[in-house]
């Protein structure tokens, strides 16, 4: 199946995780020039993606502000919106092939994109507009290949697909426990072959829809034994497509085949190397790296699946 249990190899926390400018000389001296770095750390992260350059994208709802880490070129920046238009509260995040960025506001209503160096470009949906698209939208995702935005509408229980440009194309689901309805669906990751997988956190499942949105399968139950979740949350899917499951209460991530057959899991309670306390979100690198935003430890853990991954390792410093 091209899976294998993860170690855990590193962490981002600040910028300087990436930018190498934290060594403990640098850090005290700062301190004692009453310097403060932690506006430049991670408060509250959610969902994350990686782009084709490596550059890993956290969004922070506490912060409002989405974070780009980029460990390969060792630069950090925030990407922000004009006051006129703020950004409040980013859940979700993902690329597309170009580079462009695509964050999900909870409490805005709207997505808003930025190029790939950053620049703020324009926004899709809004509460309170002619053009209101979502009522609640959470975790997004982007099928480069066809040019399409999945975005989760937690607010009505559907998932929405649009163009690129902001054109919605179909709706998908609503509130229920049958086949193809959700229960406070929060995050979706899209699948090679075009299908999509949505966690349906409060029926505690994960549901499998076709690339025109006709329900395929589910898998999940409540529970706390492999194979069970509980609140499903971040997902994603890799070349093979197994499927990646945050579950932020029990704090791990377990994978599936794309049957629906569990593979393995990984992490546990804790704050401490490979642990996790409430995670979130998760996207699949290259070489094999799988990073996991954890929201109360404030961090984007970072394993390794395979070969080695890019980021600040339990070997070295910062």
């Amino acid at each position: 199946n091209g899976a294998s249990r993860p170690e855990w190899v590193g962490e981002i926390r600040y910028a300087r995780d990436v930018t190498g400018k934290g060594s403990w000389f640098k850090r005290a001296m700062k301190t004692i020039a009453g310097i403060d770095d932690r506006r430049r750390a991670l408060l509250q992260p959610e969902g994350i993606a990686v782009d084709g350059l490596g550059r890993v994208f956290v969004a922070d709802p506490r912060a409002g502000v989405v974070r780009m880490f980029d460990a390969r070129q060792k630069k950090y920046r925030e990407l922000r919106t004009p006051g006129s238009n703020p950004m409040v509260a980013p859940v979700g995040v993902a690329t597309d092939g170009s580079g462009n960025l695509y964050a999900s506001d909870a409490a805005r209503a709207r997505v808003f994109v930025f190029s790939p160096e950053g620049k703020f470009l324009r926004t899709i949906g809004g509460l309170g507009r002619e053009e209101s698209i979502f009522l609640r939208c959470t975790g997004i995702a982007i099928d480069a290949k066809h040019q399409l935005l999945y975005v989760v509408d937690t607010g009505v229980m559907r998932v929405v697909v649009l163009t690129l440009d902001g054109r919605v194309i179909r709706r998908i689901g609503k509130r229920g426990t049958g086949p193809g309805q959700f229960n406070f669906p929060t995050f979706i990751a899209v699948a090679p072959d075009g299908s999509f997988w949505v966690s349906d956190s409060l029926n505690f499942r994960v549901e499998h829809f076709s690339a025109q949105g006709a329900f395929l399968s589910a898998f999940g139950r409540i529970g706390n034994a492999p194979g069970e979740l509980y609140r499903p949350k971040g997902i994603a899917v890799d070349r093979q497509g197994n499927v990646y499951v945050v579950e932020g209460m029990y704090d791990r991530v377990q994978v599936y085949d794309p049957d629906g057959s569990l593979l393995f899991l990984f992490g546990e309670t804790g704050s401490g190397p490979g642990q996790l306390d409430l995670p979130t979100g998760i996207a699949l690198g290259g070489n094999g790296g799988i990073l996991v935003s954890d929201a109360l430890t404030a961090r984007v853990d970072i394993f390794r699946s395979g070969a080695s991954v890019s980021g600040r390792t339990s070997g070295e410093g910062n």
